[in-house]
């Protein structure tokens, strides 16, 4: 046997399809009892997923750098206000593929509080809506009952 096969890790047959596939450094599934088309095909989605495994965690990485920087300069930017001896309050809002960030820092009561607003979380204010509902649903029934008498 030479260097280059003892160094690989799954172990194939003579000329054909391995036969167990890793699935991470200890474990691995032994697909010897399968015929050469079925390992093949089973090995080539393995392949697939693993491929598509690393993308996400790419992203994932992409977004987790990215609010880490984003992070970074507004805690500086809160930090260079604050010791000029300026009142300041910062409030930011993202969804990635990580999930929702809401981020709100400053020296002001309403940055010490840490709640958002519902603006800045992003969620519909539904009042006026209602109103309107309300006051057409009023209409509504002033016309019925005035078509009857």
């Amino acid at each position: 046997m030479s260097n280059a096969d003892s160094r690989d890790i799954v172990p194939r047959p003579q000329g054909g399809a391995p036969t167990t596939v890793p699935l991470g450094l200890t474990a691995a599934i032994d697909l010897s009892f399968l015929p050469e088309d079925q390992r093949n095909a089973l090995l080539h989605d393995h392949a697939r997923k693993m491929l598509d495994l690393g993308a996400k965690a790419q992203e994932l990485g992409v977004d987790t750098n990215t609010l880490r920087l984003t992070l970074d300069q507004l805690a500086a930017t809160t930090r260079e206000v604050s010791e000029s001896g300026n009142s300041v309050t910062i409030s930011h809002t993202q969804t990635t593929k990580i999930g929702r960030t809401e981020i709100k820092m400053g020296n002001t009561e309403e940055a010490k509080s840490g709640r958002m607003t519902r603006s800045q979380t992003g969620d519909r204010d539904w009042n006026p809506y209602y109103i309107f509902a309300g006051i057409g649903a009023l209409v509504l029934i002033a016309l019925i009952f005035a078509s009857r008498h």
